[in-house]
C-alpha cells in the first residue's frame, strides 16, 4: 500500500463511491475504533455506511478538503445521491439529496485504525421529507 495517510483516506471514499462496502476490509484495521456516526467498530462502520449506500444507491462523496497532520486526516465531504431505499424508517422518496459530513481518521500501518464521523443528518432528513415543515409565522 502507501505510507501516506491521505492516500489511504482517498481510497476510503473511493470505496464509498463504488458502493463496495466489503472492500473496507482492505483498508480498515480489523480492530478499528469508531466514534459518533461511525459506530464503535469495523462491523458497525460497515453497517452505517451500508445503510447510506442501500438507501442512496448513487451516493457520491466529494472530498472538498483533506488536511493531514501526522497520522490524522480531517476531511470535509459533500455527499449527493437519490433517496431510493429506506433510510431511518423513511421509504425511498426519489428525491435528490445533498448533505455534508466531517470525518477525522487516524491511519496506522497503512490502515484506518480510528474514525470519527459527523454527518448533517438534520439536512438529510429534511430533504427526504422526514421532518415536518415549519408553518409560516
Amino acid at each position: 500500500m502507501t505510507s501516506d495517510p491521505k492516500e489511504v483516506v482517498k481510497r476510503f471514499y473511493e470505496i464509498i463511491n463504488e458502493g463496495t462496502i466489503a472492500k473496507l476490509d482492505e483498508i480498515c484495521a480489523p480492530d478499528l475504533t469508531g466514534h459518533a456516526g461511525a459506530g464503535t467498530n469495523l462491523v458497525q462502520l460497515k453497517l452505517s455506511i451500508g445503510s447510506f449506500c442501500d438507501a442512496f444507491p448513487d451516493l457520491h462523496a466529494d472530498v472538498r478538503h483533506a488536511v493531514a497532520e501526522g497520522d490524522l486526516v480531517s476531511t470535509w465531504v459533500s455527499y449527493e445521491g437519490t433517496h431510493e431505499g429506506e433510510f431511518a424508517g423513511v421509504t425511498g422518496s426519489g428525491r435528490h439529496v445533498k448533505f455534508v459530513a466531517w470525518d477525522l481518521i487516524r491511519v496506522a500501518d497503512d490502515r484506518i485504525a480510528e474514525i470519527t464521523q459527523y454527518c448533517d443528518v438534520f439536512t438529510l432528513m429534511n430533504q427526504i421529507g422526514a421532518l415536518p415543515t415549519a408553518a409560516p409565522a
